[in-house]
């Protein structure tokens, strides 16, 4: 999502995180020339089956439109599966109804999975609690990708779900999300002493079981 200055820097961002052991480069169709640009990274020597790559797609009231976003998405990266895609700010109980309509957007989805093309599917979702919940609830996903923070537990129930599911709990953005803590304010860098405020954010997320994976949103190799 940030490190779209030019193609050389994605791909520079993309191998520093691969050497330093990031093994999931998560992307989206919304995010610029995000996709074009992590396709020609794979295209540069990047070892794809040492990789799990998620793209999300909004959400969308009709098959047809799903399919078309969904292969254009494999063009686009250069690959020939996604290991996972997700239906891309599941928000409201509008678009909760598009995924669970019979001829909507997961019809698509699933024949995605049943020839290969897709892997595993979830959602993330900018939405409340209740929308969240209801989402998980139809069983539909195998992984949710939502906000969650030491300074922000709100969806908690939603995890804690999530996890009675055994789904998996990918957290958005949680050093920028969860209040800018790369640029914290003073208040907070003393009220979090001895660590930094992102450190004790990191270290609350990580140290729930619940919680599989943090999205990092690098903008650059360093």
């Amino acid at each position: 999502m940030r490190c779209l200055e030019s193609e050389d820097v994605a791909e520079q961002t993309i191998r520093r995180a691969i050497a330093i052991g990031i093994n999931h480069l998560e992307t989206a169709r919304g995010y610029g020339k995000s996709e074009q640009f992590l396709g020609a990274a794979l295209q540069n020597g990047l070892t794809r089956s040492q990789l799990y790559i998620t793209t999300k797609i909004a959400p969308t009231p009709d098959a047809e439109t799903m399919e078309r976003a969904i292969d254009e998405s494999l063009q686009r990266l250069k690959v020939d599966y996604l290991d996972t895609l997700a239906i891309h700010g599941l928000n409201t109980w509008e678009h909760l109804a598009w995924v669970e309509a019979e001829n909507g957007c997961m019809q698509a989805v699933r024949q995605a999975v049943n020839d290969g093309r897709v892997r595993h599917v979830g959602f993330s979702t900018h939405g409340f609690l209740e929308v969240i919940l209801a989402a998980i609830a139809t069983n539909l996903f195998e992984f949710v990708n939502l906000h969650y923070s030491l300074f922000f537990q709100r969806n908690q129930a939603a995890i804690a779900l999530a996890d009675q599911k055994d789904m998996g709990v990918f957290i958005i953005s949680p050093a920028d999300k969860a209040g800018l803590l790369h640029t914290p304010p003073q208040t907070l860098i003393d009220l979090c002493a001895p660590f930094s405020p992102l450190e004790l954010n990191y270290r609350f997320l990580l140290n729930n079981p619940a919680i599989t994976t943090l999205s990092v949103g690098a903008a650059n190799p360093t």
